[in-house]
């Protein structure tokens, strides 16, 4: 009879524009036969770095998927191709291609919140920039045709 366990240890990094995801994989292999044996391996250190355009949300969330139930940091893409790195072959399984849910223990549901709020700031700001920058170029091109008497059709 064999069993494994893999344990995924991660770290989540913002600065504001970027976010830095690492994390490890270790496994135990059990073998029970003719003799008891338990083979450890530790995978090496994979990375991925995602700019913010990247991140539609980050919340906080009661999930009862994956069992047990539990409090899991949600980052949920703009694009479906964002998380390509994160889950891609040899990296994480996710339930949805465009979700990293993270497992949240004890205290870190409070670091979490406050992770998640970091983010959702940085993208409320960048959604508000770019209404101001279309806003602007929008103002643009209507002083430029009030300038030299050319008329929009709408």
């Amino acid at each position: 009879m064999t069993s494994t366990r893999e344990i995924v240890h991660g770290l989540l990094r913002f600065d504001g524009e970027q976010l830095l995801i690492q994390w490890r994989t270790s496994r135990a292999t059990d073998r029970l036969g003719a003799e008891i044996r338990t083979d450890r391996a530790l995978d090496a250190v994979r990375e991925v770095l995602l700019p913010l355009s990247a991140l539609a949300e980050a919340k906080v969330r009661w999930l009862w998927r994956p069992w047990p139930p539990g409090s899991y940091l949600v980052l949920t893409a703009a694009d479906l191709r964002a998380f390509e790195n994160v889950a891609g072959e040899g990296g994480l399984r996710l339930q949805h291609p465009a979700e990293l849910a993270i497992r949240l223990h004890g205290t870190a549901r409070v670091a979490a919140r406050e992770f998640a709020g970091e983010v959702e700031l940085a993208l409320a700001e960048q959604a508000l920039q770019a209404a101001e920058g279309a806003t602007q170029i929008s103002g643009d091109a209507t002083s430029e045709a009030q300038r030299t008497g050319v008329q929009r059709s709408r």
